[in-house]
């Protein structure tokens, strides 16, 4: 898919991967609506953005979270991407794991994505495609003490994307995956309980519409290995 005058969903828009993928997008000239909690954050990176749209939500409100999708298709009369970025950590033992924050997890990192593509995908289908973007974690294919929580939401999420790809081919609606490294993000801030990533860019996803896309060869090889 081209990028330049498109319609694209950028969800945990305003720190990290996030804004970094927001600001790229613009300076290809697409028009960015951009999905995050922080009120202040969002408005200021409106400002400095021709034609986006700041939308106040927290991706843990399902409901809520269709409404953002739906101001930001009246406002612009088409969606032809999203970019499923916003997600949290939690770190803690399996022994120790408290349900509600297991409820919370899954409930953004893969209860919100799911719902992003489901209210995506009308309008994409009416305008005959689009581009599903997932940033997802290498720690999907890794075992690490005291991340069991987070690992496992990722494994969830890669299965329902890989699923939606095939689902949605007959639509011309390409799903896709970034896995990347270590960068400077608020994911520390925002892990909950006592590590997310640059690497391939979301806009090559966009562009080239391949299934997976690896910061490194590390990751890849893990990947083979956790699918064989």
């Amino acid at each position: 898919m081209q990028i330049k005058d498109r319609v694209f969903i950028v969800t945990g828009a305003s720190s990290g991967i996030g804004l970094a993928t927001s600001v790229a997008l613009s300076g290809r000239g697409a028009k960015v609506a951009l999905l995050a909690r922080s009120t202040d954050a969002l408005e200021k990176l409106a400002r400095q953005l021709p034609g986006s749209l700041p939308v106040t939500v927290d991706m843990t409100q399902l409901e809520r979270e269709r409404e953002a999708v739906h101001v930001v298709h009246a406002h612009y009369d088409r969606i032809d991407g999203l970019v499923n970025n916003a997600g949290r950590s939690y770190a803690a033992s399996v022994e120790e794991i408290d349900p509600a924050v297991f409820e919370e997890i899954f409930r953004l990192n893969v209860l919100g994505p799911i719902v992003a593509m489901q209210a995506v995908i009308p309008p994409m289908r009416k305008q005959g495609g689009g581009s599903i973007v997932t940033i997802n974690s290498g720690t999907a294919f890794m075992t690490i003490p005291q991340y069991s929580v987070y690992s496992s939401s990722k494994r969830a999420l890669l299965g329902f994307s890989l699923t939606a790809r095939a689902e949605l081919d007959k639509d011309h609606i390409v799903v896709s995956e970034v896995y990347p490294f270590v960068t400077a993000t608020n994911f520390g801030k925002n892990r909950m309980g006592s590590p997310s990533g640059g690497g391939p860019s979301s806009l090559q996803a966009i562009e080239e519409g391949q299934a997976q896309y690896f910061a490194n060869d590390r990751l890849r090889k893990m990947a083979g290995t956790a699918g064989s």
